[in-house]
């Protein structure tokens, strides 16, 4: 058995992602664009996690769950939306153990 298949990854999330563009005139634009996945999960942080995944940062409060290859993050990506909730991505993600099952990636509660 997979190790996602232990996390129960059946909630979407919703991923935005700001793109910072020069208007030639010395200016920028920022668009947005949204992407929603339908296999993931969040729960809170806990140490308990850390030690699971060391790239995790300390100051996340919520861990975001994905099976590996479902999304390829960028620097650009900004927030991630579940359930009404608002979550700022921070850190790098971590493919767990090196395996290619399951990516985390650590997160901040906004809203």
């Amino acid at each position: 058995m997979l190790v996602s298949g232990l996390l129960n990854l059946n909630n979407a999330v919703t991923i935005t992602r700001k793109t910072e563009t020069s208007d030639g005139f010395g200016g920028t634009t920022t668009t947005s664009s949204t992407t929603t996945l339908l296999r993931s999960n969040i729960w809170t942080a806990s140490n308990g996690d850390r030690t699971l995944s060391d790239k995790i940062a300390k100051s996340s409060t919520h861990v975001l769950a994905l099976d590996y290859g479902a999304y390829t993050f960028t620097p650009e990506d900004s927030t991630v939306t579940y359930n009404g909730h608002v979550y700022k991505i921070t850190g790098n993600m971590d493919n767990v153990g090196e395996r290619n099952e399951l990516i985390l990636m650590g997160l901040v509660w906004l809203q």
